[in-house]
C-alpha cells in the first residue's frame, strides 16, 4: 500500500499510475490497473464483499478526495491491502493531506507541478504543435525562419503570462487545448500591425484581448463588461438569460429575463423601454443570429462563464436566481422546455461553486409528478454521480430519496439505479433498490425489474444478486424488501427471468438450492406480498406443467419449502385451494406434492409416479 496526499491538481492521479505501473512486475504479462469505486456509504465499512478480491498482477487505484477514511475504513483497506500484497498486487491510495489517519509513513505529499510547462508540453507532444507551445514561452528564443515567414520572435512569448504557475495542471491543459484552436492566421492578423500608429496597436490589442478571453473563458472579458461598467440591471439578467437559454430564441430570453425577481409593473416597463434587448444582448456578448436566436458564436465558451461569474459576483442574489430558475422552468412555464440545458449548466457551474444551485433545484424537479422531467433529473443525478466534485453530494441525496415517502423522488431513484449508475456502484445500487423495495408501487416494480436485469446480465451478475439478496433475507427477514427482490428473482415470468440459470445452478450447488428454499421461506411469512407469492407460486406450476421448467426439480424444491414453513397464506391457498385460481396446473402439482417424496423419482419406474407421471395426467384446456 501507498497514499499519496494532495489538493486536486497536484498530479496525484498521474504519480499514482506511475508508481503501480514500476512496483509491478511486467512478467508474465504487463501489470493491469482497476479504479476501485467507493462503492460504501459514510456509515459503512468496506468488507470483502465490496472491495475487489486480490489477484495477481493487478494494481488498484483508490482515490478517496471526497469521501472521510474514519479508523474502521483505513483498518479494512489495510487489511485488504496484506491480502493483496500476498497475491503480488498492490494498492494506492490518494487523497487530500489531512483525509489520511492511518500509519503517516505510507504517505507521500505531491508536488503541483508548473502549471505553464503543462500547457506547453501539452501544445508540443499531445497536440503536435511545437510553434504554438512556443507562444507560453516566458524567454522567447531569437529571431529565426518559420512560423510567419521570419517573424517567429513576434509570436513566441506573445502569450507568456496567459497561463500563471498556479493554475491548476488539468485547467492549464484545457487552456492549452482552446489555444489550440486559435489558427496561426488569426494571430498573424493580430499581430501584423502591432509596430504601426497607435490606433492599430489598440486594435491588435483588442484582438490579443480577445484571443486571451477566449482561453480564459471570458473572465477578463466578463469582469469588464459586468462590473467595471457597473451593469448589473436588465443587462446583467439579459446575459443571464442568453447564457441559460443559448440558442434559445431572443423573444423566449427577454420573456425570461423579465421574469427574475419581483418586477412590478413599472420596473417592467422600464425594462422594456431604452435600448432595444437584442442591442443589450450584443453589448454583453451575447450574438443575434440571422432566425433570432441568441448564440455566441463570436464568443465561444461565453455562455458558461457568464453564469460562473454571475453566481460569484452576486452572491447576495442566488437565492433570487435560484427561484427565478425554479419559476421559468415549472411545468408548463416559459422556459418548461429548457429543463435538460439548464440542468445541465447547474450541473457544471455546481461542480466549483459555493453553495452550487445544482442540488437544490433537481430536488425541487424531483418532487414534480412528470414523467419528461422525471427522466431529466433521472440522467443529471447520474451524471452529478460520475463527477467527482459532485459524487458524494449525489450518493447521499439518492439515498434520502429512496427512503423518501415522495413517490416521484423515489421513480427518479428507481431509473438512475436501473442504468449505470448499477454498474459502476453495485453495492450502492442495492442498497437504495432495497430502500425502494419497501413499497408496493412503480418505484418498487422498476426496482425489481432493475434486480432482474443485473442478475441476467452475466454468470458474474447472478452472483452477486443472489448473494446480495440472500444477505437481505438474513438481515431483513421481517420486511417485505427483502421477500420482494426474492420474488423478483423467483418469477419465470418476466421477459429476462434468472429463474432458469438459477435452477441450473440449484441442480449441482447446494447453496443455490438453499436460497430457494430459504428465499421462500422467509417470504411466506411476510403478509405484505402474499398477493404476489401466490401469484409466483402459481406461475411455478404452470411453468412445469408446460414443461418450461423442470416438473422434478420444481416439486422437491416445493416439498421442501413445505416442510420448512408452516402453510399459512399464500402456500395455504396454493396447497389447499382458492376459489379464483383452479386449473389443471395446480390439480397437477398439488397432487405432485401429495407424493413427492413416496420413491426415488430419479430412478423411479412406478406407473402412478407423481412427478413422471401423474403430473400431466390431467387434461390441458383447450
Amino acid at each position: 500500500m501507498a497514499v499519496i496526499t494532495g489538493e486536486p491538481g497536484t498530479g496525484r492521479g498521474v504519480s499514482a499510475i506511475r508508481a503501480i505501473e514500476l512496483h509491478l512486475p511486467s512478467a508474465p504479462k504487463p501489470a493491469e490497473l482497476f479504479h476501485v469505486a467507493q462503492d460504501w456509504d459514510d456509515d459503512e465499512t468496506p468488507d470483502q464483499e465490496i472491495l475487489p478480491d486480490p489477484a495477481a498482477g493487478r494494481g488498484y487505484l483508490l482515490d478517496t478526495t471526497l469521501r472521510s477514511l474514519p479508523a474502521d475504513t483505513v483498518h479494512a483497506l489495510i487489511s485488504w491491502a496484506e491480502r493483496l500484497h500476498a497475491q503480488g498486487s498492490c494498492v494506492v491510495i490518494i487523497g487530500r493531506p489531512s483525509d489520511w489517519s492511518g500509519d503517516p509513513g505510507l504517505a507521500i505529499a505531491a508536488v503541483r507541478p508548473d502549471a505553464v510547462q503543462v500547457a506547453r508540453n501539452h501544445l508540443h507532444f499531445e497536440l503536435g504543435s511545437p510553434d504554438q507551445a512556443e507562444w507560453l514561452e516566458a524567454d522567447p528564443k531569437p529571431a529565426r525562419s518559420g512560423l510567419f515567414g521570419g517573424t517567429a520572435n513576434l509570436a513566441a512569448g506573445v502569450f507568456s503570462g496567459l497561463i500563471t504557475r498556479g493554475v491548476r495542471p488539468t485547467d492549464a491543459v484545457a487552456m492549452a487545448e482552446r489555444l489550440h484552436r486559435v489558427t496561426p492566421e488569426r494571430l498573424e492578423r493580430a499581430l501584423q500591425h502591432a509596430r504601426d500608429k497607435q490606433s492599430a496597436q489598440d486594435a491588435s490589442k483588442q484582438q490579443l484581448q480577445a484571443i486571451q478571453d477566449e482561453v480564459r473563458e471570458w473572465s477578463v472579458f466578463l469582469e469588464r463588461v459586468l462590473t467595471e461598467a457597473g451593469t448589473r440591471g436588465q443587462d446583467r439578467v439579459m446575459l443571464l438569460a442568453g447564457s441559460y437559454l443559448e440558442n434559445g430564441p431572443v423573444e423566449l430570453c427577454i420573456k425570461v429575463a423579465n421574469a427574475f425577481g419581483d418586477r412590478d409593473e413599472g420596473a417592467a416597463r422600464r425594462f422594456r423601454e431604452g435600448r432595444s434587448p437584442r442591442r443589450r444582448m450584443q453589448d454583453v456578448g451575447v450574438d443575434v443570429s440571422d432566425d433570432d436566436r441568441a448564440v455566441f458564436d463570436r464568443h465561444p465558451g461565453l455562455a458558461m462563464a457568464a453564469i460562473r461569474m454571475d453566481w460569484h459576483h452576486w452572491a447576495d442574489e442566488r437565492s433570487t436566481t435560484r427561484e427565478w430558475l425554479l419559476k421559468i422552468t415549472a411545468p408548463g412555464a416559459v422556459a418548461a422546455k429548457w429543463a435538460q440545458q439548464i440542468g445541465d449548466r447547474l450541473l457544471e457551474l455546481s461542480r466549483t461553486a459555493i453553495d452550487g444551485p445544482f442540488f437544490p433545484i433537481v430536488e425541487a424537479w424531483a418532487g414534480i409528478d412528470d414523467a419528461d422531467r422525471s427522466a431529466i433529473v433521472s440522467g443529471l443525478m447520474a451524471r452529478a454521480a460520475s463527477t467527482p466534485e459532485l459524487a458524494r453530494k449525489a450518493h447521499k441525496t439518492l439515498l434520502d430519496w429512496a427512503k423518501a415517502s415522495t413517490e416521484s423522488r423515489r421513480a427518479v431513484v428507481a431509473d438512475v439505479c436501473s442504468g449505470s449508475y448499477r454498474q459502476t456502484w453495485p453495492h450502492s445500487a442495492f442498497t437504495r433498490l432495497r430502500h425502494l423495495l419497501a413499497y408496493d408501487d412503480a418505484p418498487a416494480r422498476t426496482a425489481a425489474q432493475a434486480v432482474i436485469m443485473h442478475g441476467s446480465a452475466s454468470g458474474t451478475g447472478l452472483v452477486h444478486v443472489v448473494n446480495t439478496v440472500d444477505t437481505w433475507l438474513d438481515r431483513y427477514a421481517q420486511s417485505p424488501t427483502s421477500a420482494r427482490a426474492f420474488l423478483a428473482l423467483a418469477d419465470p415470468e418476466p421477459q429476462h427471468s434468472v429463474l432458469p440459470n438459477l435452477l441450473t445452478l440449484a441442480r449441482s450447488e447446494p447453496q443455490y438450492r438453499d436460497f430457494l428454499i430459504e428465499g421462500w421461506r422467509v417470504t411466506l411469512s411476510q403478509h405484505e406480498v402474499r398477493d404476489q407469492a401466490h401469484d409466483v407460486l402459481v406461475a411455478w406450476a404452470r411453468a412445469a406443467y408446460d414443461d418450461r421448467l423442470d416438473p422434478q426439480l420444481i416439486f422437491e424444491l416445493l416439498t421442501d419449502v413445505r416442510n420448512a414453513h408452516t402453510p399459512l397464506d399464500a402456500m395455504s391457498r396454493f396447497l389447499y385451494g382458492h376459489p379464483d385460481r383452479e386449473d389443471p396446473a395446480l390439480i397437477g402439482a398439488r397432487l405432485a406434492l401429495a407424493n413427492v417424496r413416496a420413491c426415488d423419482h430419479a430412478a423411479c419406474s412406478r406407473a402412478d409416479c407423481p412427478v413422471q407421471h401423474s403430473f400431466v395426467s390431467p387434461p390441458k384446456p383447450v
